[in-house]
């Protein structure tokens, strides 16, 4: 077993690309610097183990999971931070409760995504963070990630985010 560590996962077997292509996009998938830093450094996590998805196939599932929660734990500060550090999802703290309230105060371009984006979400982020059977490769995780990373620097780059990071 130690001889095969740094062999790819025997599934990545017919894989297109290397796991230096793979490093390169996912070097390049990265949070404007006004996302706050310890919600990149989850996110980092979630790039780490998409890479180490290479050698242990596993890891593609669980990379998709910690991007779902860094992206609930993204919105969560954001939704505070404009809401002067009062929760307004209130006991209804939850993946769906923050991306319909970003939607509604438009911290995220409208028509950018798909109208259920919230409810879709919060399927994937539960189905994930609950158990389930699935296992991910690197095609199905990867456009996860990216989308996490898009709704973040989305709503850190927004004007009312923004304002609000400066006080």
């Amino acid at each position: 077993m130690l001889a095969e560590l740094c062999q790819p996962d025997r599934r990545q077997f017919g894989t297109v690309g290397t796991v230096e292509d793979y490093y390169t996009a996912l070097k390049a998938l990265v949070l404007v610097d006004s996302v706050p830093e310890d919600i990149r450094k989850q996110f980092d996590i979630a790039r780490d183990l998409m890479l180490y998805g290479w050698f242990v196939y596993e890891f593609y599932t669980v990379a998709s999971q910690q991007a779902l929660a860094c992206l609930e734990f993204g919105l969560r500060e954001a939704c505070q931070i404009v809401n002067r550090g009062v929760n307004p999802c209130g006991k209804r703290k939850g993946l769906r409760c923050y991306l319909e309230w970003v939607e509604k105060r438009g911290l995220i371009p409208k028509g950018k995504y798909h109208e259920n984006i919230s409810q879709f979400m919060a399927y994937l982020r539960n189905s994930a963070a609950h158990g389930s059977d699935t296992l991910l490769n690197y095609a199905l995780a990867m456009p996860g990630l990216e989308l996490v990373a898009d709704l973040l620097n989305d709503v850190f780059s927004a004007k009312e985010v923004a304002l609000c990071l400066r006080k």
